[in-house]
């Protein structure tokens, strides 16, 4: 495979993670202005869950594009090996909810009810989406990223504005909806690459399922590292700080997009290199990833006030909190490729988790220190210390094992300036128009 700049693949990348952004903006906006500030913590606890269940699950996209890509197993093969246990995985969560949800009563019964319902689906299509991946897909892998959430918001906007329900359940249950939809719309359009070859494997199934106990693993604790604070918040300051506290961990985390476009744009790479072209692959994306996100930490920093008031007028506090968050932040941005290395280079997705781990015992415990004291930017400091400390100390295993010094991470050099000399050059060829076409222009 051809090397393809790092710049331009991550902008192609964040181009359809910008209208993943834009969704998920449109999302956050919609549903707070539209319900009282404590409904809006309930509906986010609510949707954090089903998060969980989305991150726990995650290791099917892991293990089936590892199959298709590093194995070069039919994708056809490895999809029905993913989907036979994410089946079940999803009859469980919707056991699940409609049990607790049958317990709770209520509008908590309703938001449990459709938590599972939105879980099962996002289990069914993280399998679509392994295979697209694992192809080296990017499009289709991109859309399955996006549809999702796109069909949910409509379906709340639906519900809200033309039927005018607004509710926490009612809006959790526009969104698994909208995920079902999507998943629907997925397997009828890319039925050509996710049929192609299929035929039922046990031994391939069993080893699908190890790898992604593994994976889920890491991607549940790393998810819990992003959001367990926020039942901590919910205990000491009730479903106000819960929204409050919310709206600044979506804004800082919202960079990440750059970070996981330029991840993503090299996860086919990476798992067909050698170890050592991977490791100096992965570090060059890091490097790149210091410097972008770097200056919009420094524009979140500038401008947090100027957010709290356009978009989150209602929730005094959210800027202070966000520009706690702005420096583990920008240090765990180095997540995303360190977490696709060791997954899809190495096989051991558990790396990655032990660093999410880390983070996720020191976030814990200082949350439980500091937010008695200082209130939702208790939460957001905790967090910032606890990116950091895991991160510093992943970076640590991994140059030390691939004999790597630091300065492939953290020193931009002149070598990689070549990167947006190429970025501009390939824009420039793309946007040339071809001679034949000058000729029909020429009188």
């Amino acid at each position: 495979m051809g090397r393809m700049s790092i710049a331009f693949g991550g902008i192609v990348a964040f181009l359809f993670r910008g209208m993943n952004l834009a969704v998920a903006l449109a999302t956050v906006v919609l549903t707070s202005r539209l319900l009282e500030e404590a409904e809006y913590g309930r509906f986010v606890l609510a949707l954090t869950v089903v998060g969980i269940l989305n991150a726990v699950t995650g290791g099917l996209t892991a293990a089936v594009a590892y199959q298709v890509s590093n194995q070069r197993r039919p994708a056809g093969t490895a999809f029905l090996g993913g989907a036979i246990p994410a089946g079940v995985l999803g009859l469980a969560a919707i056991g699940i909810g409609i049990g607790v949800g049958a317990g709770l009563g209520g509008d908590g019964g309703g938001l449990a009810a459709a938590a599972g319902a939105a879980g099962a689906a996002v289990i069914l299509n993280s399998v679509a989406a392994g295979v697209f991946l694992g192809r080296g897909s990017l499009v289709r892998y991109n859309v399955a990223l996006v549809l999702p959430p796109l069909l949910s918001l409509v379906f709340i906007a639906v519900t809200f504005l033309a039927l005018d329900q607004r509710s926490p359940a009612g809006a959790l249950s526009a969104y698994a909806a909208g995920q079902w939809a999507a998943l629907i719309l997925l397997t009828l359009t890319g039925a050509g690459q996710l049929f192609a070859g299929m035929r039922f494997e046990g031994a391939l199934a069993a080893t699908v399922v190890r790898f992604a106990l593994l994976a889920g693993l890491s991607s549940g604790i790393s998810y819990l590292n992003y959001r367990a604070d926020l039942f901590v918040v919910r205990h000491f300051e009730g479903d106000d700080g819960v929204a409050t506290y919310s709206q600044a961990v979506y804004i800082g985390e919202s960079i990440w997009q750059v970070s996981g476009s330029l991840a993503l744009a090299m996860y086919a790479r990476v798992g067909s290199l050698t170890r050592p072209e991977a490791a100096e692959l992965t570090a060059r994306v890091m490097r790149h990833t210091i410097v972008l996100l770097g200056v919009l930490c420094v524009v979140l920093l500038a401008g947090a006030d100027l957010v709290q008031l356009i978009l989150f007028p209602d929730y005094d506090g959210m800027a202070n909190a966000l520009r706690f968050l702005v420096p583990g932040v920008l240090l765990y941005g180095l997540a995303q490729s360190f977490s696709g290395f060791y997954t899809y280079q190495r096989g051991l997705p558990w790396v990655a988790a032990v660093v999410a781990g880390t983070g996720l015992v020191v976030d814990i415990g200082l949350a439980t220190l500091l937010v008695p004291a200082l209130g939702v930017n208790g939460a957001a400091l905790a967090s910032s210390i606890a990116y950091g400390t895991a991160i510093i100390g992943g970076l640590a295993v991994f140059l030390r094992q691939e004999r790597l010094p630091a300065s492939r991470i953290f020193r931009f050099s002149r070598a990689d300036l070549a990167d947006y000399r190429q970025l501009v050059e390939t824009l420039r060829a793309r946007l040339r128009p071809a001679p034949g076409d000058v000729a029909r222009d020429t009188p």
